[in-house]
């Protein structure tokens, strides 16, 4: 008996040793991030956060002592459950509420394209590319809280979440936010990180991706030119192309996309709050 008192008593104070846990609100909208702290984080071990409801589970990686995660656009439900997983045990738990914002339908015309089966190889290339770089952890790459305006003066022409017809047909939808800019215009990077895409693409054009560490990428699109290479560690504020209409596009414009883990969230809610 007083061996199973003993090994109680350790249980005990490996439990009271053990993490703290912080997750900055009690509330989210669709299309939003949110933050975990784990202080105690221990390297060895591996950990997750997972978002679940009876409606569809998701799962964010952890590589260090922030982690983030990405409240889906459609997800389902009023509330929603955190969880924290070390080894695959659940350490902490939260409920949090969700609010489901609304979002507008945008209508453009744009010149259609012949989709060859070259070109329909080549979107399906892209896109596998972009899923698999989306999903890459590593360590945090950035040390500001803000993020720097992508452009000098932001106007949104299309916002995330937008519900697009193109050509009088309903297609996927805006997932990211659209700034009006003048062709040649300096775009610079939201944050510091490593530059992981930077290429001409089918439906983006001229594209840059920059990773940020911790499972945050942001993405730079329909540009006339791209300033850096792949590999490249930038700066925030830092120039990484220009302005353009490149891809499908009906005019010059900044197509910016933020991504958890492959989630698409709001760029705009980061822009306003910070990290």
């Amino acid at each position: 008996m007083f061996r199973n008192v003993l090994i109680l008593f350790f249980i005990f104070i490996l439990v009271a040793k053990g993490e703290s846990i912080k997750v900055e609100r009690n509330y989210f909208f669709t299309g939003d991030i949110g933050k975990v702290l784990i202080k105690g984080y221990d390297e060895k071990k591996r950990y997750s956060v997972v978002l679940k409801n009876r409606f569809g589970r998701w799962e964010f990686p952890v590589v260090d002592k922030e982690a983030f995660f990405g409240i889906p656009l459609f997800v389902k439900g009023k509330y929603i459950s955190l969880y924290l997983k070390k080894n695959g045990k659940v350490i902490f738990s939260k409920r949090l509420k969700i609010f489901h914002k609304k979002y507008r339908i945008s209508r453009i015309t744009v010149k259609e394209r012949k989709i060859t089966k070259s070109v329909l190889k080549r979107i399906r290339k892209e896109n596998i590319l972009l899923r698999k770089t989306f999903k890459k952890y590593t360590k945090k790459l950035f040390k500001e809280n803000r993020l720097h305006k992508p452009l000098r003066k932001l106007v949104v022409s299309t916002p995330f979440g937008a519900k697009r017809i193109i050509n009088g047909k309903k297609r996927s939808i805006h997932w990211g936010t659209d700034f009006e800019g003048k062709k040649g215009e300096p775009v610079y990077s939201a944050l510091s990180g490593i530059v992981v895409i930077a290429k001409d693409m089918f439906f983006t054009g001229k594209t840059v991706v920059i990773n940020h560490g911790l499972g945050l990428y942001t993405l730079y699109a329909h540009l006339s030119e791209i300033d850096v290479r792949e590999g490249d560690f930038v700066k925030i504020g830092e120039i990484i192309g220009k302005v353009g209409s490149t891809g499908r596009s009906t005019a010059p414009h900044l197509h910016f996309g933020v991504y958890i883990n492959d989630i698409k969230v709001d760029p705009m809610i980061l822009l306003k709050r910070g990290l």
